[in-house]
């Protein structure tokens, strides 16, 4: 089986565009494993006074849970790009996810810190371990996907913009 790992913000337009694009091809990859690696890209740039993304919290949340991801995933970039919500507010984003999984489970996980480990490891995996320096970025069976073109054909490459084999 195919893997293909997804390095992203929900707080980047690109890292949208490309969800929406991967959307659109994932039919053509049938069994396709994809590993989802939210990681905070103003984090890698050391902007200073970031707090931790609470929608990335939430996606572990919604991960331990087994919440549909792409829905979920979808629902975020909503609340952020079309509904401008503030999702920083613990309140305002359980309430718009709970159509999806439990407002109330979410909103005390939150509040307690519990994901908070989860989102620092993920962005050591990301800007560390794998080299990313920018989002979207995909890598397929340990490799990076240079562009749009080696995404269509899940080819790995050695160099590119996204990361190192």
């Amino acid at each position: 089986m195919k893997k293909l790992e997804v390095f992203f913000d929900y707080n980047c337009p690109y890292c949208l565009k490309g969800h929406e694009q991967l959307l659109e091809i994932l039919p053509e990859y049938p069994g396709l494993d994809v590993i989802w690696h939210p990681c905070e890209i103003s984090v890698f740039k050391k902007e200073q006074g970031k707090e931790t993304d609470m929608c990335q919290q939430a996606m572990f949340f919604a991960v331990e849970n087994r919440v549909d991801l792409w829905k979920f995933h979808k629902r975020v970039y909503d609340l952020i790009f079309t509904e401008k919500a503030n999702t920083k507010d613990i309140d305002v984003l359980a309430n718009a996810l709970k159509d999806l999984l439990n407002a109330d489970a979410l909103r005390q996980a939150l509040k307690s810190g519990k994901y908070v480990k989860n989102v620092t490891d993920a962005n050591n995996y990301a800007f560390n371990v794998t080299g990313v320096h920018v989002v979207p970025t995909y890598r397929a069976d340990d490799g990076v996907l240079q562009d749009r073109q080696e995404f269509y054909k899940m080819g790995p490459t050695d160099t590119g913009y996204g990361g190192k084999k």
